[in-house]
């Protein structure tokens, strides 16, 4: 039998090991979930709020992480999953504020949208077309936004690399066409 001492040595020991680990990642992938934030997330307050729960949820999912993928895969597939359940919470919440048609104040919200149109610049735009894609799209963009692979893009999304290739040509297409007719949501 274990002495109660050795017992307690080795979990403070794997805490201790878990928490260098996680400084680790959080050091390395800070400024990739700043960007993965961004791309889901238009309001700076709600991207940073964003980006601490993705670092939570790669803390809490740390001591299950056994190394079948590698960390960045890992870190990304966590980052992405975490920033489609925010998007879809946002959506979920802004649907159950809408308003009735006859209690919208329509024109008071096209002429918004008119001068938050005009002032915007080209990156501007293609973020707001981004984060009006499906949730799985705007992973598959904003993956291969950041440079990644399409082998890369189709570990994190468990797509096929064929699956992965056709979906980023008709989102760029797709993307080029909304840019050109300056259709930003």
């Amino acid at each position: 039998m274990l002495a109660a001492g050795t017992l307690l040595e080795r979990l403070a020991d794997a805490a201790e090991d878990v928490d260098a680990r996680f400084r680790a990642i959080a050091a390395e992938y800070a400024a990739t979930l700043v960007r993965v934030a961004r791309g889901y997330e238009a309001d700076e307050q709600r991207q940073q709020d964003l980006v601490q729960d993705m670092l939570f949820a790669i803390w809490s999912a740390l001591p299950r992480f056994e190394g079948r993928a590698s960390v960045r895969t890992w870190v990304y597939r966590i980052a992405h999953n975490v920033a489609v359940s925010h998007v879809l919470k946002q959506r979920r919440d802004a649907l159950s504020r809408a308003v009735p048609i006859e209690d919208a104040k329509i024109g008071a919200l096209v002429r918004d949208a008119a001068r938050e149109a005009e002032g915007r610049e080209a990156v501007q735009k293609l973020a707001a077309l981004v984060r009006a894609l499906r949730p799985a799209d705007a992973q598959i963009v904003l993956l291969y936004l950041e440079g990644l692979e399409h082998d890369d893009i189709a570990e994190i999304t468990g797509l096929s690399r064929e699956n992965v290739a056709v979906k980023i040509h008709r989102i760029k297409g797709a993307l080029t066409r909304a840019m050109q007719e300056g259709e930003v949501r």
